[in-house]
């Protein structure tokens, strides 16, 4: 049996897990390539690490397996980094921003986080649907997991709030509404060089950023791992078994330096009921 087959039958037994690639600076192979989009990434980094031995040796319900050495993350006073952290939702649920966060400050070690952005899913699109309805409703949405994510800006368990592909009437009426002010707007160009406008200018008003990224909006991450088990040329139970729930991105940044310490994902499996 390969290491790939007996690692899949291990997961195959639970129901449900989250894989953390660790550093995936730590791969020259991935260094030196150039991927389209951050999905890209995660389904090149899982190919390399599960061809390999990953480093977890438990396989139990409810925990994070470990598939690449974090250590030298230790090699940095936590005064001396930042730590950002984008959640990629699957659902409209704020426990999965909660175990997230909770995952992601086990595994790093830390009691706080500098930046969440969060990623929601896509609305479903209603026919014939005014803009101004289709507002209302996706902040209703919205509401309660912005509202989730403030109490833990106020409880000091991240520093602040970044949004992912907001427009500018998505933003004003989280500006409006909020107390906690985004302080990202992380905005895919798509095809096109520069931010709209009515965009830029409320951003400039309200002190947000406005960053560009290259992930793909809803983030495929069922379809990457789907993928690898087919790459592997078999068809193991463990594809067909599971499905995620969400899928997180941070990076490590030592302060005043521009330097990433440590980049990676963390993904969340359930077993399909």
């Amino acid at each position: 049996m390969t290491i790939c087959q007996n690692f899949l039958d291990n997961l195959s037994r639970l129901s449900k897990f989250r894989l953390h690639t660790g550093n995936v600076n730590a791969y020259t192979e991935l260094k030196l390539r150039r991927f389209e989009n951050s999905a890209e990434e995660l389904s090149a980094c899982l190919d390399l690490q599960l061809q390999s031995t990953p480093l977890t040796s438990e396989f139990k319900d409810d925990t994070t397996l470990l598939l690449c050495d974090n250590a030298h993350i230790d090699d940095y006073e936590r005064a001396e980094i930042k730590i950002t952290m984008k959640v990629f939702l699957s659902s409209w649920e704020a426990s999965q921003i909660e175990a997230a966060i909770s995952s992601l400050k086990e595994q790093l070690k830390t009691k706080d986080i500098e930046v969440l952005i969060l990623s929601f899913p896509e609305l479903d699109v209603v026919e014939g649907e005014s803009e101004e309805k289709e507002i209302q409703r996706w902040f209703e949405k919205v509401k309660p997991l912005y509202e989730s994510a403030s109490k833990l800006v106020e409880s000091s368990q991240i520093g602040s709030i970044g949004v992912a592909d907001f427009t500018a009437a998505q933003l004003s009426k989280i500006i409006e509404t909020f107390d906690t002010k985004p302080s990202i707007n992380h905005v895919r160009l798509d095809g096109c060089c520069q931010v709209p406008p009515e965009l830029q200018s409320l951003a400039n008003d309200h002190d947000v950023q406005l960053l560009v990224h290259n992930d793909p909006n809803p983030f495929p991450t069922n379809k990457i791992f789907h993928t690898f088990c087919e790459l592997r040329g078999q068809t193991p139970p463990i594809c067909p078994l599971f499905e995620t729930t969400w899928a997180a991105r941070y990076s490590v940044w030592v302060r005043r330096r521009s330097i990433m310490a440590s980049k990676g994902y963390i993904v969340q499996f359930i077993r399909k009921t």
